[in-house]
């Protein structure tokens, strides 16, 4: 199964330009906006996911929170325009990838399963750090 535990969905609302292309904006995150001056839709979507990775790792790399995603059924948009969901894997855009040395205490016994299994610790430590921080800043309704 492919993780990606810093993989967040957000609409984004696509404006026709009188003279051609899209203006894209997030309604949810301010200062998420970009545009395209063509009708492909697709290049709008990859510029949509570029913006939006790199602003919500800004939000992260200084310690804000990340906006709740509206539910894409209660954004009111114009006649002409159109709403869709962006997905990005916002790791990609983290700048302050740096390494820490952490020191840690396991039983043996999840050393040695670990091992024979070919886990990488560091990645798991680090992938279960951001699914446990993002369950516990954003816990989902059940």
């Amino acid at each position: 199964m492919l993780s990606e535990p810093l993989a967040k969905t957000y609409p984004a609302i696509f404006k026709p330009e009188e003279d051609g292309g899209y203006f894209i904006e997030f309604p949810d995150i301010q200062g998420a906006y970009t545009g395209i001056n063509e009708n492909d839709i697709s290049y709008g979507i990859a510029m949509a996911e570029e913006v939006l990775g790199m602003v919500l790792a800004d939000y992260i790399e200084h310690g804000d929170s990340l906006p709740k995603p509206t539910p894409i059924n209660q954004i009111s948009i114009e006649t002409d325009s159109f709403t869709t969901l962006i997905r990005v894997d916002v790791a990609k855009y983290l700048k302050d990838t740096e390494s820490i040395k952490k020191t840690l205490t396991i039983p043996r016994w999840a050393d040695t399963l670990g091992k024979r299994a070919g886990i990488n610790f560091s990645v798991l430590l680090t992938e279960s750090i951001a699914n446990k921080a993002d369950d516990i800043l954003h816990p989902r309704k059940k």
